[in-house]
């Protein structure tokens, strides 16, 4: 009899621990598999790091600083603005198909002769003026067509330059005469900055001022380089010196 009662104890024994060996494994296998779902969704939710790089701009699209800086300080000298008065709204790399177009010539040939470099526009005020640079920002054309007067001032060296000048061919004391209009312009080419009253289509573009003098009743039209090492007056202008 008691043989039987261990025999019966013995099975139940046996039983509850495969109940509980079965349960365990069961659980464990559950929760591998909750965990290889949480791992799948979650390497599906987050893009590869190769992805997000390709998103991500290059760095030669950006434009340089020394070039943005170069463009800047063009900028602030012709319109007479403080530099942190303009703002560069907009750039992109360009390759221009050769010289002509990178100077805005209006009428070019089909050479290909490309240079590489920026076009650059700048907000001056409520002006937005366009520019060409190459890639190393030593050349820097700004669009003839761009509306510079205004609130531009000519350099104080210059407008002496030009009031010597006027005052020594009129013979009118400097303290005299009056600067009454200065307007920054590129001039096409050295015939066009001369008053060429004949000249080509090149474009050479000569960059300096449009400047105007008051001597008495008249007024006299000067050209003059962006260093004032040129300064021509219109040959029309009928000058008599009295010294």
């Amino acid at each position: 009899m008691k043989s039987i009662v261990k025999l019966c104890s013995l099975t139940n024994n046996t039983s509850n621990f495969s109940k509980n060996f079965v349960l365990t494994l069961t659980l464990t296998s559950l929760l591998s598999c909750g965990f290889g779902l949480s791992a799948n969704y979650a390497a599906e939710a987050i893009p590869h790091a190769e992805q997000i790089q390709s998103q991500s701009p290059h760095r030669s699209n950006r434009l340089p600083r020394a070039v943005a800086r170069a463009v800047l300080r063009d900028a602030s000298k012709r319109s007479g603005q403080a530099i942190a008065n303009l703002k560069i709204t907009q750039f992109k790399s360009q390759t221009f198909g050769n010289p002509c177009i990178f100077n805005f010539g209006e009428i070019c040939t089909r050479e290909y002769n490309p240079i590489k470099g920026w076009q650059v526009i700048v907000r001056v005020q409520q002006q937005f003026w366009t520019y060409h640079v190459n890639q190393s920002g030593s050349q820097i054309v700004l669009d003839p067509k761009a509306n510079v007067s205004g609130a531009t001032q000519l350099p104080k060296a210059i407008a002496d330059a030009i009031l010597g000048d006027a005052s020594k061919r009129s013979g009118v004391a400097t303290t005299d005469l009056k600067i009454t209009q200065a307007t920054p312009k590129t001039f096409g080419n050295p015939c066009q900055f001369n008053f060429g009253e004949i000249c080509t289509q090149q474009f050479d573009p000569v960059e300096g001022w449009e400047v105007i003098v008051r001597i008495k009743k008249q007024s006299w039209t000067y050209h003059v380089n962006q260093s004032g090492s040129q300064i021509v007056l219109d040959p029309q202008v009928r000058a008599t010196s009295k010294s």
